[in-house]
């Protein structure tokens, strides 16, 4: 059953009243109500459907929170969700005191594709990769002064799985872990260690939602693991510090462009 955006008149203090654009979409909007055990994405989707009938438009501002939860008959906790998965797809940009409003600029993406648990593995998975990115960057500076021989080994023959694997994404991943967590091991540390494979499990896990679509091009990824491997043979931790960087942006980087406002979902998550 659909219900209308807004039930009764806006008072009339002019300090409350919508404009007369702003009325006009409010008549227009209308939504079905969301039983209690729905998700954020039927919510969302709810909203994307408005905006392909034309009933929400480049600009418009929507409802408030407080209106959202009326409408849906569901948890404020609920419509933040589905309106940062919005803004994370780049349909909706949040101003800051003023409301919620429609990119001017959108470009509407087909509905169907829309997933709110691939929003949240990406920004699970970014989160992860920030955290890889400032741990690894030291682990393999120590692996370079520590690793011996039965290491590079080790570390040599992970690259290789990796290079005869590219084409096949689960073994491909599979071996990037075990490239991963043999170079934790060189360190020599065991608490490195058991951090390290925690955390790289953890970004694999997330992996798993999005196979079989690749996340990166992984003839790259074998290629930068590759020159990691050659700087922990020469000792040259600072080199391999850098290429790692560039090989875990590999992942960062595809999925940025993925989500475009993937920075302000994050911070609002904490």
């Amino acid at each position: 059953m659909y219900v209308d955006c807004v039930k009764k008149k806006m008072k009339r203090d002019r300090s409350t009243q919508p404009d007369s654009g702003e009325r006009k979409l409010h008549r227009l909007m209308t939504f079905r109500s969301i039983q209690r055990s729905s998700t954020p994405e039927l919510v969302a989707r709810e909203i994307l459907n408005s905006i392909e009938t034309g009933h929400l438009k480049p600009g418009d501002k929507l409802p408030t929170e407080r209106e959202l939860t009326k409408m849906f008959g569901v948890a404020r906790s609920t419509i933040r969700e589905a309106v940062s998965a919005l803004a994370m797809l780049g349909y909706l940009e949040v101003a800051q005191g003023r409301g919620t409003f429609l990119r001017k600029d959108l470009k509407l993406a087909n509905p169907s594709d829309f997933a709110l648990s691939d929003i949240q593995a990406v920004a699970n998975i970014l989160d992860l990769v920030e955290v890889r990115e400032m741990l690894e960057s030291n682990v393999v500076r120590l692996a370079a002064e520590r690793a011996d021989a039965e290491d590079i080994h080790l570390i040599r023959k992970t690259v290789l799985q990796m290079k005869e694997s590219v084409d096949d994404l689960e073994s491909f991943v599979k071996h990037d872990f075990e490239f991963h967590i043999a170079l934790a091991r060189a360190t020599g540390n065991r608490m490195i260690y058991e951090m390290m494979k925690q955390i790289v499990e953890n970004v694999h896990r997330e992996y798993e939602k999005f196979m079989p679509k690749a996340l990166f091009r992984r003839d790259q990824a074998a290629l930068t693991a590759e020159r990691i491997l050659t700087s922990l043979a020469n000792g040259d931790g600072d080199a391999a510090a850098e290429v790692m960087a560039e090989h875990l942006n590999l992942v960062n980087t595809e999925l940025k462009s993925l989500i475009p406002d993937v920075e302000w979902i994050r911070k609002k998550r904490i």
